[in-house]
């Protein structure tokens, strides 16, 4: 473009600190003319319409407010919505994805983070590391069941969705020997290690664990239920690193209080919500490993003293897709109808 890109951020209220770095603001500033608006939960959509048709470009994340929609008929000066972050339903309509603006989300950013997270939560349960530390913590020495403790080497694991983040999971357990099992019917460029199933009911009655990547939307909503969960052996393992409502979660826990099954889920549906009451005698289960939503948190490390000026994934993505905007490429990871109707 001959003349600068406009490029306009949104917040509901303050700029969110782990996303909007000084060193990641600087270097959005020096894509074009930025303009950020903070404390915009009280405008209209009215309100917000008109200050987005200003810009080339809006950026949005998981602090913004959602985008209105009357934008995918009116855009004004706006052709790139470039969401940071990973989920987009909240923020942006299919209307808005079908319309001549572009929209691009983070990609493949989260999945080595989230991926480390589920292998960790896998082994954990494995190990039965949550019994030990509440065995010990009571003045016990030898945990109850001590039998299941096992190990990655033969075991078979199963992977409920083969995305981005489950193809970084079986990157993880390939060198450790585990027996990969899969299913994901969209799913195109299948891993050679990953023995392709045709149905999740054949996936849970094949295998010892399962991990959970799969999207969210209606077709993957409470897909693992009762049934499912009854295929799994004594000891069976559920890892859930997606999204807590892919899950009958009331099942689920059953299963675990009956001492049947082990659990470790980054992700909840407790009465529609991703949160567990303080005093849910749930949260005492030592075959149960909750982890609240982050156990893909960017890694401490980049805040030490010295690393001010690293980036982590989904910010690199978003600057290189600002740079392909502003030199008038496609960016990258742009979605379509298609691939927003299987996303979260």
């Amino acid at each position: 473009m001959s003349t600068p890109v406009k490029l306009i951020s949104l917040h509901q209220r303050e700029a969110h600190e782990r996303t909007w770095t000084p060193f990641f603001t600087e270097k959005v500033k020096s894509l074009g003319d930025y303009t950020r608006y903070e404390n915009t939960v009280e405008w209209s959509d009215d309100q917000k319409a008109e200050k987005i048709r200003e810009a080339d470009v809006l950026l949005t994340g998981w602090d913004a407010p959602a985008v209105p929609e009357e934008l995918s008929e009116n855009p004004g000066r706006l052709r790139y919505i470039c969401h940071i972050h990973g989920e987009i339903r909240r923020l942006i309509s299919r209307k808005i994805v079908s319309s001549p603006i572009l929209v691009s989300n983070w990609g493949p950013a989260p999945g080595p983070g989230v991926a480390e997270g589920a292998m960790t939560m896998l082994l954990a349960s494995l190990k039965m590391i949550p019994a030990h530390v509440t065995e010990k913590r009571a003045g016990q020495w030898q945990i109850k069941q001590k039998e299941w403790a096992g190990t990655l080497r033969n075991l078979r694991v199963g992977i409920y969705g083969m995305g981005v983040i489950g193809k970084e999971v079986v990157k993880l357990l390939t060198p450790f020997g585990s027996r990969l099992k899969g299913f994901d019917p969209y799913a195109k460029d299948w891993p050679e290690a990953v023995e392709r199933l045709p149905s999740l009911d054949d996936l849970f009655a094949e295998v010892d664990a399962v991990v959970v990547t799969a999207g969210l939307n209606e077709e993957t909503r409470r897909s693992v239920a009762a049934d499912q969960l009854a295929r799994l052996p004594n000891g069976g393992i559920v890892v859930n690193v997606a999204r807590g409502a892919i899950i009958d979660q009331t099942a689920l826990l059953a299963e675990v209080r009956a001492g049947r099954l082990r659990a470790g889920l980054d992700v909840l549906d407790t009465d529609g919500k991703d949160w567990m009451e303080p005093d849910d005698a749930d949260r005492q289960l030592p075959n149960l490993l909750l982890t609240g939503h982050s156990v893909s948190f960017s890694p401490w490390n980049h805040s030490l003293p010295g690393n001010e000026n690293l980036l982590v994934p989904f910010q690199e993505i978003c600057l290189e897709n600002l740079r392909l905007f502003r030199d008038g490429e496609e960016p990258r990871y742009c979605f379509t109808s298609e691939r927003y109707d299987l996303s979260t």
